[in-house]
């Protein structure tokens, strides 16, 4: 009977073993889900302050776009991400701007893909800004969004260069003759209830010396 106890014993001890372990698993599981979520606390404050930043950014360049761009916010637990799509006879150009965790939670991931179709010039397709969450980099942050945005309408007028100056109202300077777009003026000079518009600030003092004018 002495043996049978013994193994009755055995047996029992791996039993409890098995529970024990299942607890220990429980408690960390436990442990890791309430760190999770206090991680996640900390991530929302800062995702908010990402957005905060990003928002007035992306509303000027959809606002400068106009009817030449489709915007569509996408939003999940921890994800915020806008796409802006532009459509013409010569390209189709998907850009994106999102904002997630890291895999740890511990950086704040602010990602922008950029896509053109086709494929005939060069540019950055995919970058990433990664702070922590709980010391974020703002104005890194800024400048990396606005060198970004900035990035891009530079490619996109120059896929669109020709549109641009073959749909653009022309003037002249008086001082040097010279015609050019007008939103490539580099000064203009109200007077006598005319806006002239100069290549630069040298013809525009020349003719404010010519009319009389006094400038600042």
């Amino acid at each position: 009977m002495s043996d049978v106890n013994e193994l009755v014993n055995r047996i029992e001890g791996a039993f409890t073993s098995v529970r024990e372990k299942l607890k220990q698993q429980q408690q960390e599981q436990v442990h890791a889900h309430l760190d999770r979520q206090r991680l996640l606390k900390q991530y929302e404050k800062a995702q908010a302050r990402v957005v905060e930043i990003a928002r007035p950014r992306l509303q000027a360049l959809a606002e400068r776009a106009g009817k030449r761009v489709k915007v569509t916010p996408e939003v999940s637990q921890t994800r915020r991400k806008a796409t802006f799509e532009f459509r013409s006879n010569k390209v189709l150009i998907t850009l994106s701007f999102e904002v997630s965790p890291d895999l740890p939670i511990k950086n704040v991931v602010v990602a922008s893909d950029l896509t053109v179709v086709p494929v005939l010039w060069k540019f950055d397709s995919y970058a990433e800004f990664v702070t922590p969450i709980d010391a974020t980099d703002e104005a890194g942050l800024t400048r990396w969004l606005d060198d970004r945005i900035v990035g891009f309408v530079e490619l996109y007028i120059q896929i669109h260069e020709g549109e641009f100056f073959d749909k653009a109202e022309y003037v002249e300077d008086p001082v040097a003759g010279v015609k050019f777009p007008r939103f490539a003026a580099g000064a203009t000079l109200d007077h006598g209830g005319t806006t002239y518009f100069f290549i630069d600030d040298t013809t525009r003092a020349e003719f404010a010396r010519q009319k009389g004018i006094a400038t600042a």
